[in-house]
């Protein structure tokens, strides 16, 4: 077996050069697959088995790279042929994992879940999931276990790379050597200083996106196209491997789902992986040896059938048994993942890859297309029947009725056509039409949930009043929030037009201020991850979420005492932690009597940033403050519904019904602004 070294030795497969075949590449392939499964199913020891995934990339740059020069050196080189040889590699297993994990979704998921699902169906066949679970949430977040196709976001990463990087290499090999090496080297160094920078600034954009990973990549390619001379002496071969190995571990076993990554984490298995390509076609190592013992290899071989299929496999399980596995349940899934990952490769995988004559460049485009089409047809229909909630029995239709459609009468929302400013900001006026507003409510989706009933209040007394809202914006002077693009600005313009109208005498400040202060979202919640920025802290970190959050809300309510406001604010709604009327229904399928609840204390922990802030804001300003949990947490638990229907339209919103729980809470504020 040639040495890395030197331009990879070929073989002649019909009219095309390929490389030689390297059996410790898929000995690596085990390493790379193994911890990533272990993690997954929680195996002790492999807390960090997510560095799996960089290994994988570091082998497709290096063998991606071999391929293209290859047959640009045998003169075989064609785009129509390499996407052809992408279409047979990835698309039979991955389609067939789409088609059972779609099954599996009719039968299992709710609709809520079973739209999700069909978005990700849809970005999953055109290669983009990785953008939809970036805008969905963080790749950390307990709610994964409900994303049956998250892992695809690394094929995407992949697809990604393939559709750009051949066209790039061919026209860098014909400018000549020093381009080809220049221009991978550029592309790995302004990746991996976008990784770095990412880490802090944009760590889930760092986390999913092809930009903030190529540098991983190219590290792969630069190995196949670098030529750097192999090591002759044994015992240098032996501490090269060794070291490629440990780092590797390393990482495996000592990493952390709390571990900055990918940024400079990520070297050190992208490192060991890149030693390990390097030496291991240069010579006999035991290393090298582990890697091409035969269980290894096979291994190596199913790893892209074991990757796609025992992700879903956990989550339709967990989904279905509604609790995390036994142990004996665990290694019984991952008996059942392997299994599945074999007859995967040996009757799906195995049969497109094998003699072309079999399946024609033109089949292979056809089927690749249909069924493409076909995935996209199916998520759009989902999508737009609300996830066929009609599966289920009347009993579960209706809580899910209850508590995730809009209750409200329309009589009470805005009165007029509504301003937007863009896509997730929206101004109305509420209440009595002719009046002028004497009242502001100002605030994200939370303000939303209190507007039908202070419009209702209004009305009863004849008053009118102002809303502004802002999805996941919470009414935080001078701060940026992440899932909130033009956050900053709105509040800013709220404020100016708060102070100008000298009829608002009170402003009601609502919000999620336990995810702005935390920055995560609640235990199974799916809100995703908000990372708060001001002047004072201009990258991202969950760490610093409380200091910008105190500073924020600390802001806007001195500048409305400034102003001689009357400030009402409006202290936590308990959070849940489930989607509501989706986890009552399921609750009831399986007639289980499982408290949702949570505790009073609970809520108190989970305000740990928040109550402190407000109470001393309190004394400070002087401001009314109205505690919700007292209402809805008064025996101890926070009620979720009421005689049996949900007053949650998910894991932290109220609906109509549940907001008017609150209404006696509101109406002493609201009198005093009249």
């Amino acid at each position: 077996m040639g040495s890395p070294a030197e331009a990879p030795a070929l073989e002649l497969r019909g009219n095309h050069a390929v490389p030689q075949y390297r059996a410790d590449i898929d000995g690596l392939r085990a390493l790379a697959v193994v911890p990533v499964v272990f993690w997954h199913f929680g195996i002790p020891r492999f807390s960090g088995g997510f560095v799996g995934v960089d290994v994988f990339f570091v082998i497709s740059g290096f063998l991606i790279t071999s391929l293209i020069r290859a047959e640009m050196k045998a003169g075989t080189f064609s785009i129509a042929y390499f996407y052809e040889r992408r279409i047979r590699r990835i698309f039979p297993a991955l389609f067939a994992v789409l088609l059972l994990s779609a099954v599996l979704g009719l039968l299992l998921l709710f609709p809520t879940d079973l739209k999700r699902f069909a978005e990700s169906l849809q970005a999953t066949v055109v290669f983009g999931s990785n953008f939809v679970f970036h805008n969905l949430a963080g790749y950390w977040d307990v709610a994964s276990e409900r994303k049956p196709l998250l892992h695809t976001w690394s094929l995407a990463v992949e697809e990604q790379f393939y559709l750009l990087f051949p066209l790039t290499l061919l026209l860098l090999t014909r400018a000549g050597r020093r381009a080809e090496m220049a221009g991978i080297a550029s592309i790995l160094l302004v990746s991996f200083i976008l990784n770095l920078w990412a880490v802090r600034a944009d760590p889930i954009a760092d986390f999913f996106l092809l930009p903030y990973r190529a540098w991983e990549l190219m590290l792969g390619s630069l190995l196949a196209v670098a030529r750097f001379p192999g090591p002759q002496n044994r015992l240098m071969r032996e501490a090269i491997m060794a070291a490629g190995l440990l780092l590797v571990l390393a990482a495996v076993f000592y990493y952390t789902p709390d571990t900055p990554f990918p940024g400079a984490a990520a070297v050190v298995p992208c490192l060991g992986a890149a030693l390990l390509i390097y030496c291991g076609g240069s010579g006999i190592t035991l290393v090298g040896s582990a890697l091409q013992c035969r269980p290894a290899v096979f291994t190596g071989l199913i790893s892209y059938s074991l990757y796609l299929w025992h992700w879903p496999l956990l989550v339709f399980a967990r989904y279905a048994l509604f609790r995390q596995l036994s142990p004996g349940e665990t290694w019984f899934l991952i008996g059942i993942s392997v299994v599945c990952a074999i007859v995967s490769w040996r009757l799906i995988e195995q049969p497109f890859r094998g003699r072309a004559e079999r399946f024609s460049r033109k089949q292979v485009f056809a089927f690749g297309a249909t069924v493409s089409a076909g995935a996209l047809v199916a998520g759009a229909i989902l999508q737009l029947h609300g996830g066929l909630p009609s599966r289920f029995s009347p009993k579960v239709q209706a809580i899910l009725a209850a508590g995730s459609a809009d209750q409200s009468p329309r009589r009470y929302g805005c009165v007029g056509p509504p301003k937007h400013w863009d896509a997730d900001a929206t101004e109305c006026r509420f209440g009595a039409p002719a009046r002028a507003p004497s009242l502001l409510l100002w605030g994200d989706s939370h303000a939303s949930v209190l507007l039908p009933v202070l419009a209702q209040l209004a009305m009863e007394r004849g008053q009118a009043g102002y809303f502004a809202t802002h999805h996941s914006c919470a009414p935080l002077l001078g701060v940026q929030v992440s899932r909130a693009d033009g956050c900053e600005a709105f509040n800013a313009r709220i404020l100016a037009e708060a102070m100008r109208d000298p009829n608002i005498r009170t402003v009601i400040l609502a919000g999620h201020w336990a995810k702005m202060a935390e920055g995560t979202a609640y235990q199974h919640d799916d809100a995703g991850t908000s990372f708060l920025t001001d002047r004072q802290t201009r990258l991202r970190s969950l760490d610093k979420n409380p200091e910008v959050f105190a500073r924020g809300l600390t802001r806007t309510i001195a500048a409305l005492a400034k102003a001689h406001k009357d400030v009402v604010l409006v202290a936590s709604i308990p959070e849940v932690g489930w989607p509501v009327p989706e986890t009552m229904a399921r609750l009831a399928l399986g007639h289980s009597s499982q408290d949702i609840r949570p505790t009073a204390a609970a809520f108190q922990a989970r305000q740990r940033h928040v109550l402190p802030l407000v109470q001393r804001l309190q004394r400070i300003y002087g401001i009314s403050v109205v505690y919700p949990d007292t209402v809805l947490c008064r025996t101890g638990r926070c009620e979720v519904s009421e005689d049996g229907v949900p007053i949650y339209v998910d894991a932290h919103h109220l609906s109509y019904r549940g907001a008017l729980l609150l209404k006696p809470l509101l109406k002493a504020p609201i009198d005093r602004s009249y």
